[in-house]
Protein backbone atom coordinates (compact mmCIF):
# COMPACT_ATOMS: atom_id res chain seq x y z
CA UNK A 1 0.00 0.00 0.00
CA UNK A 2 2.75 2.22 0.89
CA UNK A 3 4.51 1.64 -2.50
CA UNK A 4 0.88 3.01 -4.56
CA UNK A 5 0.97 6.06 -1.83
CA UNK A 6 4.84 6.31 -2.88
CA UNK A 7 4.31 6.43 -6.55
CA UNK A 8 0.90 8.64 -6.18
CA UNK A 9 2.89 11.30 -5.13
CA UNK A 10 6.02 11.48 -7.33
CA UNK A 11 3.02 11.06 -10.26
CA UNK A 12 1.12 14.48 -8.18
CA UNK A 13 4.61 16.24 -8.24
CA UNK A 14 5.90 15.54 -11.85
CA UNK A 15 2.00 16.15 -13.17
CA UNK A 16 2.15 19.36 -11.01
CA UNK A 17 6.18 19.86 -12.25
CA UNK A 18 5.22 20.03 -15.25
CA UNK A 19 2.29 22.08 -15.40
CA UNK A 20 4.31 25.04 -13.48
CA UNK A 21 4.40 28.25 -15.31
CA UNK A 22 8.13 28.67 -16.90
CA UNK A 23 9.51 32.08 -17.81
CA UNK A 24 9.89 32.89 -20.92
CA UNK A 25 13.40 33.20 -21.98
CA UNK A 26 13.11 35.63 -24.91
CA UNK A 27 10.79 38.09 -22.40
CA UNK A 28 13.82 39.11 -20.17
CA UNK A 29 16.30 41.12 -21.39
CA UNK A 30 20.34 40.64 -21.27
CA UNK A 31 20.32 43.52 -18.44
CA UNK A 32 17.64 41.36 -16.60
CA UNK A 33 19.62 38.28 -16.67
CA UNK A 34 23.26 39.98 -15.91
CA UNK A 35 21.73 41.56 -13.38
CA UNK A 36 19.65 38.40 -12.24
CA UNK A 37 23.03 36.52 -12.38
CA UNK A 38 25.01 39.70 -10.59
CA UNK A 39 22.70 39.28 -7.50
CA UNK A 40 22.60 35.15 -7.56
CA UNK A 41 25.50 33.17 -5.81
CA UNK A 42 27.86 33.59 -8.87
CA UNK A 43 27.79 37.58 -8.72
CA UNK A 44 31.56 37.32 -7.36
CA UNK A 45 32.47 35.81 -10.89
CA UNK A 46 30.76 38.07 -13.32
CA UNK A 47 33.20 40.46 -13.34
CA UNK A 48 36.11 38.29 -13.54
CA UNK A 49 34.70 36.18 -15.99
CA UNK A 50 33.98 39.69 -18.02
CA UNK A 51 37.74 40.92 -17.65
CA UNK A 52 38.87 37.27 -19.02
CA UNK A 53 36.81 37.08 -22.15
CA UNK A 54 37.87 40.85 -22.58
CA UNK A 55 41.79 39.73 -22.51
CA UNK A 56 40.99 36.45 -24.46
CA UNK A 57 39.14 38.73 -27.29
CA UNK A 58 42.52 41.17 -27.09
CA UNK A 59 44.88 38.18 -27.42
CA UNK A 60 42.76 37.22 -30.39
CA UNK A 61 42.83 40.71 -32.24
CA UNK A 62 46.89 40.74 -31.37
CA UNK A 63 47.26 37.10 -32.80
CA UNK A 64 45.53 38.18 -36.12
CA UNK A 65 47.09 41.64 -36.28
CA UNK A 66 50.69 39.35 -36.10
CA UNK A 67 49.73 37.30 -38.51
CA UNK A 68 48.71 39.92 -40.74
CA UNK A 69 51.97 41.38 -40.63
CA UNK A 70 53.94 38.28 -40.71
CA UNK A 71 51.47 37.38 -44.11
CA UNK A 72 52.70 40.68 -45.48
Amino acid sequence: MTDLRTYGVLLAIVYLGACSVEEDAASTSQAERDAALRESAFGGLVEPMDRARELEQLSIDRKRELDAAIDN
